[in-house]
């Protein structure tokens, strides 16, 4: 059976205006190309949808159920034009996100509430497993924004620098070290540490791995662990220490028994970035407010992710916790 869109409207709008006339104003067309349509139909279904009462026309029985069935397409094609404009627009839609190494998200809720007040339909989810191998992840199109601090040569992969931050030495209060202001290399030598896991096929060595190879520092055990959570308490109960992100530990100094302590100056600061492959407009908006929730923490750098040459900037976060 031969039946279009634009049979359905037809019934639909000359039961809504009464006569072809007012139906035929209504579609924009001409009276004699609407009772061609209506001809076109009732030879289609082989039976009549209308009777001629004068001017006006009465549904037949057929065309009631007709008109039933039309009514239920056009309902659906009207929720279909809004869900396919409420995406377009940002509207709905749903974000698979997942950060580097930390499987902290303390950061997440004020960018979701931000980013609902104008998109209530958004839904946001966290893709714990691929927290060691983002980039993996969002090439295989299993997730659409990557916070990390290591880039790969992809022409698919866009970065987009995000905020600068620093790695911190994480010592219980009652730790010999946490009477420190700044821990040195030879002061890990001999140590518990523990440290967020890293696979070893991506290739990322920790900063504090690179650093105490450099000064031939052995620690007595390195502990890799799956969750932020875990190493903070393990650092809380005294049992070891740790190296974590200014934005990550910020949160726990205030809950826990745990200081931070500065690194020394040859450990960089790092510069994190939102990756990304497709550009919808529900990405840009995730990164605006991205953006926004992390601009009081540092600057945002302009240069290339691949760019080797140090930056200075400043980091409120940074100075909150002891940064000199």
């Amino acid at each position: 059976m031969n039946i279009g869109l634009h049979h359905f409207r037809l019934v639909d709008t000359i039961v809504k205006e009464g006569t072809l006339t007012k139906a035929a104003e209504t579609l924009h067309l001409t009276q004699s190309a609407l009772s061609h349509q209506l001809k076109e139909l009732e030879e289609e279904v082989s039976m009549p949808i209308f009777y001629r009462r004068g001017k006006r026309l009465e549904l037949s029985e057929e065309g009631s159920v007709f008109l039933n069935t039309a009514q239920k397409v056009l309902a659906e094609l009207n929720m279909l034009q809004a869900d396919l404009r409420s995406l377009k627009e940002g509207q709905t839609g749903s974000l698979r996100i997942s950060t580097q190494c930390y499987t902290a998200y303390h950061w997440l809720p004020g960018i979701i509430k931000q980013y609902k007040r104008s998109a209530p339909g958004m839904s946001f989810n966290v893709v714990s497993a691929a927290t060691h191998l983002p980039l993996e992840y969002l090439l295989k199109g299993e997730l659409d924004i990557a916070i990390v601090r290591n880039t790969i040569d992809n022409p698919r992969i866009k970065y987009e620098p995000i905020f600068m931050d620093k790695v911190y030495c994480i010592v219980s209060q009652y730790h010999p070290l946490a009477s420190k202001t700044m821990v040195k290399p030879s002061d890990f030598e001999d140590q518990e540490i523990f440290m967020p896991y890293n696979d070893p096929a991506s290739g990322n060595i920790p900063v504090i791995e690179n650093l105490l190879r450099a000064h031939h520092v052995t620690p007595k055990h390195i502990h890799r662990i799956h969750y932020t959570d875990a190493i903070v308490e393990m650092v809380d109960a005294n049992l070891g220490i740790a190296t974590l992100a200014d934005w990550i530990v910020k949160p726990y100094l205030e809950t826990r028994d745990i200081v931070a302590i500065p690194l020394p100056p040859e450990v960089a600061r790092r510069t994190w970035y939102a990756a990304t492959c497709k550009q919808t407009i529900q990405v840009k908006n995730f990164l605006d407010c991205l953006k926004k929730e992390f601009s009081g923490m540092a600057m945002i750098p302009t240069v290339s992710p691949l760019a080797s040459s140090p930056l200075v900037l400043g980091s409120p976060i940074g100075a909150a916790i002891g940064e000199g």
